[in-house]
């Protein structure tokens, strides 16, 4: 369950509540941070590090204490710079010229990127000084084409916002300029934290007209359902309209970045802010009739479908190690592995087949579970059976109606291949001890290699097959409940039913509802 204030807690069950959405939707080139051939600026201050421009880090680590005029409050507002540069983490570009009283730089403080391929979007974003606010008030973006011609030029006088984006129809740019004149505080080096090749779009309720996610995990990893978060803003601008010469359709991209909250009025108009997920996008379309226009977003789980694996020699290696493989194949850096898979081994044979498939596998042969976290981190855990203390309580004040429950057939036999080499096998077979019930059958797994990890595998399958009692629950929502969360549900027939939680469905359109599913024994 996601970590939430005790105010939080209160007042996402409160019988009135107020909750508020957002999305940011990061309109970017979304290969052009990763092309960039060079960064050149004006002189760098000893604390500064222009290579963090375009990492996709948009604040500092610390609000670093220097010598210009404020800038060493002995307030706590501060942190002392260490002299071990790498120590002071997210910094991003300072410059070590200074800027008059006025504000003014003489000369101005310049920054080039300079890319190895042509790269187009609707302007860009610049991150400067959100921690105190800072910024440059007139500053110029210029983009360049190949042969070093200027496609436009984007002139921005009297700014007054630290993020900010720069609006034009950059297209097949092969290198970006930015100068900085003036600063909105005198004596003060520039700041910039991040560059964005693109703009971020921030939608609110008087913006956003609906969003809605889908999340679900299978208890066996049978299946892999990746996240689907889809969303409506307002498009009477007609900015996502494809004939608009001046809009944003023709830069939209598959897999830009969307980042979607919900927060809750904890008390005199304070908002406490739940992440609901990072998205990547995968379609829109511009709504005609209606004004509007929609997207739909998914995870990297998706990619994982889009790139090969083969194995026709033993390879022995625990199943982390694997899993490890198979991401870096598919170039994905956000994962987390059970530390229990480090001690499952291998042999790592599959006929071909994509990765997807293979960490299917993996999962299986690793008695994991497989799910998308809510930072856009595919995840590999063992959820520990019997099911712990409960997260949270589901009661009736929070229900619209009395939870549906479906008895799933009970499991009387599971018998699971194990494989010497890609033409050898046997089975092995565990029984539950049901007289009546289905027969489970899995055999294709080749990373599965010996008795004793089929018997193992055999066991979990029984186990999580116990949990046969599907609940469905029409409720209020919390944006903080987690699949895979432990949760106790109020019934009219005696206690509460324990179970964790399967699916999530939540639809924001002003307000939130929430559909979940768990599973949990037949009481």
């Amino acid at each position: 369950m996601y970590p939430t204030t005790t105010q939080y807690d209160n007042s996402i069950y409160a019988p009135a509540r107020t909750i508020t959405g957002r999305v940011t939707f990061v309109i970017v080139d979304v290969t052009a941070a990763g092309d960039i051939l060079s960064i050149t600026t004006s002189t760098e201050s000893t604390i500064s590090n222009k290579s963090q421009l375009s990492n996709n880090v948009r604040s500092t680590t610390y609000n670093l204490a220097t010598l210009e005029t404020d800038r060493f409050l002995l307030d706590g507002s501060f942190s002392f710079p260490d002299d071990t540069i790498v120590n002071n983490g997210e910094m991003g570009y300072v410059s070590d010229i200074l800027c008059d009283s006025a504000g003014t730089f003489s000369p101005s403080i310049d920054i080039v990127f300079v890319f190895n391929g042509p790269h187009s979007s609707v302007g860009i974003t610049i991150t400067f000084d959100v921690f105190n606010d800072e910024y440059a008030e007139d500053f110029t973006v210029t983009a360049y084409d190949a042969s070093d011609v200027v496609i436009e030029t984007v002139t921005v006088v009297g700014n007054t916002e630290s993020i900010v984006s720069a609006l034009g129809q950059l297209a097949d740019y092969k290198k970006i300029t930015i100068e900085i004149t003036k600063w909105n505080v005198g004596d003060r080096r520039a700041r910039i934290v991040e560059v964005d090749f693109g703009i971020i779009q921030v939608y609110t309720d008087d913006s956003l007209i609906r969003f809605g996610l889908i999340e679900e995990m299978n208890p066996i990893s049978a299946t892999l359902p990746s996240p689907e978060f889809d969303f409506t803003v307002d498009n009477s601008e007609k900015l996502f309209n494809i004939l608009n010469p001046v809009g944003f359709y023709a830069y939209l991209q598959e897999r830009q970045p969307i980042y979607a909250e919900l927060g809750v009025d904890i008390g005199a108009g304070v908002i406490e802010w739940v992440p609901v997920g990072e998205y990547l996008l995968s379609e829109w379309t511009s709504d005609q009739g209606s004004l509007t226009a929609s997207f739909t977003a998914r995870t990297n789980l998706d990619v994982l479908a889009n790139f090969d694996y083969e194995q026709l020699t033993t390879v022995s290696r625990s199943l982390k190690a694997l899993a490890v493989a198979v991401f870096a194949i598919c170039g994905i850096t956000n994962y987390d592995i059970d530390i229990a898979l480090d001690s499952i081994t291998t042999n790592s044979l599959a006929k071909k087949t994509n990765c997807k498939n293979v960490l299917q596998m993996i999962a299986i042969a690793g008695i994991a579970n497989i799910f998308v976290t809510r930072d856009n981190v595919i995840t590999l855990k063992q959820i520990p059976t019997p099911l712990g203390v409960a997260d949270d309580v589901i009661d009736f004040d929070n229900i619209y109606q009395e939870p549906k429950i479906v008895l799933e057939p009970p499991v009387k036999q599971v018998e699971v291949t194990y494989w010497t080499d890609l033409s050898t096998s046997a089975i092995d077979t565990v029984t539950s001890g049901e007289t009546l019930g289905d027969v489970l059958k899995l055999e294709g797994n080749t990373l599965i290699n010996t008795s004793a990890r089929a018997t193992a595998v055999a066991n979990w399958i029984l186990a999580q097959k116990a949990y046969r009692a599907k609940y469905q629950i029409n409720w209020r929502g919390n944006p903080a409940h987690e699949l895979g969360d432990v949760i106790d549900i109020e019934n009219s027939f005696g206690s509460d039913m324990s179970a964790f939680i399967t699916k999530r469905n939540m639809t924001y359109q002003g307000y939130l509802q929430g559909q979940t599913e768990a599973h949990g024994a037949v009481n």
